[in-house]
Order: structure tokens, then C-alpha cells, then sequence
């Protein structure tokens, strides 16, 4: 009798034992995963490095050869995370603690009174510093936090984003071509309007020429593209005895406002479109050829656009029609000779009008809308094109350039 008993209560200890290890190995496993939360990254996309501070910088190894190609210049590049030993995280850090609920009723009230992406945009800011050490030839520099980082669409509230930026230094050739030296970015901060990046980037090896920085804001989506906010261009001017307003050895803080994706569009020329048209008043059809595009502007610096449109045909104010080009790549005057026929239902011209919208296509990012243009009535605009085609009834192909404009995306 003793002995069962005995038994009894070690099986029983061993279990309790066994539950009590599982549950405080899963609790762990949790604290660590919530503590990791904003490395939304793979291993292979970011490496975890111990913090240290501008001072405590090893040397790289030195320079074998001044002509190094790109990818040395890369597997040389090193990313230093130094949230605790930079001076200002702290206090960044508190700050954006007692802000941040401020900040979003602030952001929240400005846009309620909002009707243009303009308005929304206008006080969002980058803050970041810069440090040039001659001794390794290395630009450092750090990503301290965003501003007003929020996304507005018709008929929806403010969404509060989670957000990253990715940081590029280009060299501009004396035949103003420009060329992508080094490309890195930032962790991720979720669900964040102020987000406090507070991140170190070294870019070494340098030597003095025409170089710039362009930040990229970007959100970040589990299940869709990441999409881009605005962007950022910082001229650099590194000393060379010369110069002056070259960079320094101290760290300098730079704070620039974001310039949205949309209005960064709107501040250059889109582009044209050749379009023609015919109407066959038997049919109750209108035959719309896309021939060709000209001078479609660059979406980035480095590269340039994917460009396809959609037709959308509207009539009584409705879409019920919807068709799409192919895709030319990397162009900025496309040809597509592609031919559309439109079944006009009863035949009435007087309430018929299409959009075209120009997008560029990207394997990575959300496309893109680069402008647009409307042909027919009820666009408000006297179109001589549309006059001489449906009113006139000339039964054969007319051609006529539309200059593209700015997309608002309000409007869809």
C-alpha cells in the first residue's frame, strides 16, 4: 500500500513538473517574440550587430584598390544598431511616448478638415543626421524619426501605418546620368505615426563627387505591396579642402519635410498619349487605338517606369466598362498600337465619356498611377477630338495627342 502510493505521488510530481517547464518555456518563447516584434524581417535581410557608438567604430580593413565595384562596396557595407548608446534615443524615446497620443488627435482633427492628399502631407518630416570620418572615408548616417506618418483615402479615417525607409546614395555622372551606389533600410516600426527609427548606416569607401541621398518613406503590408509614402533628397558635399557647406567630423541633424509620391508627380511633366479614335454610328461602336506614348516622366531616380493603362468607360456617370494594355518595360515612350472597341449601349453619345490612366507596373511595389486624361462629354472641357469623331461622323481613324495629368486618387 505504501509503495503505490509513493508511486502515485512521483507520477504525479512529474507531471506537474513537466506542465510547470512547458508553460514557462512558452512564456518565454512569447516575451521574446513581442520584444522582436518590429523586425518583421528575414535573417537574411538583416543581420543583428552589438551596439556600440560613433566612438567606439572599428577601422574597416583598408582599401586594396580604389576602383571597387559595387558589390565589394556592398558585402563592405555595415549596418551598427546603436539604440542605448546614441544620446538623443532616450530622450527621443520619452518624448515620443507623452507625443504620440497629442499627435494623433492633432493629425486626426487637421484631416477631418482635409480634402487633398496636399493638405494631409504637409507636416510630415524626416529628422536624421549625418557624420563624415576621414580616417575610414565613411558617411554615417543615422535615421532618427518620422513625423506625421499617416494614410488618408476618400470616405476612410486616417489609417496609422506601419513604416520603414530606405536609404540610397547616388552618384550623378557628368553626363547627369545617375547611378545607385549603395541601397539599405530601416527596421520596422508598427503601427506608428511618430515612428522613432533611431538607426546607424555606414557607407564606406567614398571619395569626393557629386553624390546625394534619397530616403524613401515606405509602409510595409503583410499581405499586399509596400507602397511609398514620399521621398526625401539630401545633396551630399564631402570635403575635399575646396568646397564649402562640406560635411564636418561632429554629427549634424537634418530635418526635411517628406515630399509625397503624388505631388512629387505633380511638380514635372507626365508625358503625352497619341490616341484615335473612329465611330461607327451602324454599329453603336467606337473604336479607341492607343499608338504610343512620349516623354513619361522617371518614378525613381535610378530607373525608369513599367508603363500600362486602363480604359474605363462611363456612361450616366457609371464605370461599366473596364479593359488593359500590355506592358512595355523600362521606357519612357512606349508603343503599343493596341486596338479597343466600345459597344455604346443605345447608342447615346450624349452621356459616353472614357478615362485612360497611365500606371507603371513593379514586381514589388503597389502600381503606381502616373496620370490620366479623359475623352467624350461630361468631362468639362471642350474636346475638339470627340467633336470632329461622334458629331461629324468622320467614318475613319483620327488621331490626336492628350497631354496626361495629374492622378487624383480621390476620385476612385
Amino acid at each position: 500500500m505504501l509503495i503505490t502510493i509513493i508511486s502515485s505521488l512521483t507520477i504525479v510530481g512529474f507531471l506537474l513538473g513537466l506542465i510547470a517547464t512547458r508553460y514557462f518555456t512558452h512564456r518565454k518563447r512569447r516575451q521574446c517574440d513581442l520584444k522582436n516584434s518590429t523586425y518583421s524581417l528575414s535573417s537574411c535581410d538583416r543581420r543583428k550587430f552589438a551596439s556600440t557608438s560613433f566612438d567606439s567604430l572599428v577601422p574597416s580593413p583598408p582599401v586594396k584598390s580604389s576602383l571597387q565595384t559595387n558589390t565589394e562596396v556592398n558585402e563592405t557595407s555595415r549596418i551598427i544598431k546603436s539604440s542605448f548608446s546614441w544620446p538623443e534615443g532616450a530622450l527621443l524615446h520619452h518624448q515620443q511616448q507623452q507625443e504620440q497620443q497629442q499627435g494623433k488627435d492633432d493629425c486626426l482633427s487637421t484631416i477631418s478638415n482635409s480634402s487633398t492628399m496636399e493638405q494631409i502631407y504637409q507636416s510630415a518630416s524626416l529628422t536624421f543626421t549625418l557624420r563624415w570620418d576621414p580616417n575610414l572615408q565613411s558617411l554615417f548616417v543615422r535615421i532618427l524619426n518620422a513625423r506625421d506618418l499617416l494614410v488618408y483615402r476618400r470616405n476612410r479615417q486616417p489609417v496609422i501605418i506601419d513604416s520603414y525607409v530606405r536609404i540610397e546614395l547616388i552618384s550623378t555622372k557628368s553626363d547627369g546620368t545617375q547611378e545607385l551606389l549603395q541601397s539599405m533600410r530601416t527596421h520596422i516600426i508598427k503601427k506608428n505615426s511618430n515612428p522613432v527609427y533611431d538607426e546607424l548606416f555606414e557607407f564606406p569607401n567614398l571619395h569626393p563627387m557629386d553624390l546625394s541621398l534619397l530616403f524613401t518613406i515606405l509602409t510595409y503590408d503583410t499581405f499586399t505591396r509596400d507602397e511609398i509614402l514620399g521621398e526625401v533628397t539630401f545633396p551630399v558635399i564631402l570635403p575635399n579642402g575646396i568646397t564649402e557647406n562640406a560635411l564636418e567630423s561632429t554629427e549634424t541633424t537634418f530635418i526635411r519635410d517628406i515630399i509625397p509620391r503624388h505631388k512629387q508627380l505633380n511638380n514635372q511633366q507626365l508625358g503625352q498619349m497619341l490616341i484615335s479614335l473612329c465611330y461607327q454610328p451602324t454599329d453603336s461602336t467606337i473604336t479607341l487605338i492607343v499608338l504610343k506614348a512620349s516623354n513619361l516622366p522617371r518614378i525613381s531616380t535610378t530607373r525608369l517606369i513599367n508603363p500600362y493603362f486602363k480604359i474605363y468607360m462611363f456612361y450616366k456617370g457609371q464605370r461599366i466598362v473596364k479593359k488593359r494594355s500590355t506592358i512595355k518595360r523600362t521606357t519612357q515612350c512606349p508603343v503599343y498600337n493596341e486596338c479597343f472597341t466600345f459597344h455604346l449601349p443605345d447608342n447615346d453619345l450624349q452621356n459616353i465619356y472614357f478615362d485612360i490612366i497611365l500606371f507603371d507596373y513593379d514586381h514589388h511595389m503597389k502600381h503606381e498611377p502616373i496620370g490620366t486624361f479623359s475623352i467624350g462629354n461630361n468631362t468639362g472641357e471642350t474636346n475638339q477630338h470627340w467633336l470632329d469623331v461622334c458629331q461629324r461622323q468622320i467614318s475613319k481613324q483620327i488621331a490626336q495627342w492628350y497631354q496626361l495629368k495629374p492622378f487624383n486618387v480621390l476620385n476612385y
